[in-house]
């Protein structure tokens, strides 16, 4: 009984570290989607999506915040937060040189290090006004991320 009662404690402080963690991702985020333009003008702003891998065939929510990185001409953050299992979430940010197309798109290409010992990955893909579609690759895992824009709360 004891062991039960120590996994629920421990699943419970999980659950309420990972809300916590999130608040200030799901802030931002809620902030993005207010401010974004209707209809988007450029690929930047909030997205909303899903990853899957080609490896195991795992998938999971992902959002992402692209923006112009501030004091630096010609890159763009891409903020991320990914989710995958039941209470599992990850927050990071993408930093790579961009530069926006006359269409308002953008080709995105670039490697980062992922925190948590994940490791090396690389991403390609392009984003338009309502598209975000990229492929991933890391030593591990591969696949897809697949994102539109986030309807608007009315």
């Amino acid at each position: 009984m004891e062991a039960l009662t120590s996994s629920l404690i421990s699943a419970a402080l999980a659950f309420a570290l990972s809300s916590c963690v999130g608040g200030k991702y799901s802030r931002g985020f809620d902030q993005a989607v207010a401010a974004m333009p209707r209809p988007a003008a450029t690929a930047d702003g909030p997205w909303k999506g899903s990853w899957k891998s080609k490896v195991n065939g795992h998938t999971g929510p992902l959002w992402c915040i692209v923006q112009p990185t501030p004091e630096r001409p010609g890159f763009y953050d891409f903020r991320y937060r990914a989710g995958w299992g039941l209470v599992k979430f990850g927050d990071y940010t993408h930093t790579v040189p961009a530069r926006p197309a006359a269409d308002g798109s953008l080709q995105l290409s670039g490697e980062m290090v992922l925190p948590g010992g994940f490791g090396n990955y690389r991403v390609e893909g392009k984003l338009t006004r309502d598209a975000f579609n990229a492929t991933y690759k890391s030593a591990a895992d591969q696949g897809t991320m697949t994102l539109q824009r986030p309807e608007v709360p009315e």
